[in-house]
């Protein structure tokens, strides 16, 4: 088994449904082209919300997952993990409460606990559109580690996915955010949308386990 299939092996219930959704056909890339005339790029964002910890991923990060006292969980930098299972430390995010499969407060908002996720779709003409998308995470998630990502396409052609998957740390060093390379769709003319699929997800540096609110954008393809 390699260490990328280790590191499946120990992501929640929820993480690893997420890497089970199925995929569909990606459609072909083509290079980047002029915008056409008159065509809109439109971009939709949306939260993302903590659904649990990996707690191998925050040791080896210097963190640690703890349960506080009211029973939420949260990782901690592991010189403040006594201090906060004692109420002494009392972290302000990444906080899971007790019985909580998610942290919902902020659902449908452009920012979530864990900071928020974006997609856009620009028309370039020629039945071509530019997709971009990617994420902006709060400081003490320590920014993305690996990412999951999927955006289902939509258009009067049919349906496809296109696929962004990183593994240990790819990302690591480049901040809170992560912006995936442009991608140039060839579309069929009409309306199109792009959404971020529910199952997208990042593991980040502190072990949190954020999922997308799924941010959806549509266009018109000239």
């Amino acid at each position: 088994m390699t260490t990328r299939n280790r590191r499946r092996t120990r992501l929640s219930a929820s993480a690893l449904l997420a890497l089970a959704l199925a995929t569909a056909g990606v459609p072909a890339l083509t290079t980047p082209a002029a915008a056409a005339p008159g065509a809109v790029a439109k971009t939709d964002r949306l939260g993302m919300g903590l659904v649990g910890f990996d707690a191998k991923v925050a040791e080896a990060h210097g963190y640690r997952v703890v349960t506080l006292p009211d029973g939420s969980q949260s990782s901690v930098p592991a010189d403040k993990a006594t201090a906060a299972t004692e109420g002494r430390y009392v972290p302000e995010h990444g906080v899971l409460k007790p019985g909580s499969s998610m942290s919902t407060n902020s659902y449908g908002a452009a920012t979530g606990e864990c900071g928020s996720s974006w997609v856009g779709l620009d028309p370039r003409g020629g039945g071509r559109a530019t997709l971009t998308t990617g994420m902006t995470l709060v400081q003490a998630s320590g920014g993305p580690w690996d990412i999951h990502w999927h955006v289902d396409i939509s258009d009067n052609g049919g349906h496809s996915t296109q696929n962004y998957d990183e593994y240990d740390g790819y990302y690591s060093g480049l901040g809170l955010s992560w912006a995936a390379s442009a991608r140039t769709l060839n579309l069929t003319r009409g309306w199109a949308n792009a959404t971020v699929t529910w199952g997208s997800f990042t593991i980040t540096e502190a072990g949190w386990l954020c999922y997308s609110y799924s941010p959806t954008t549509s266009t018109t393809i000239t």
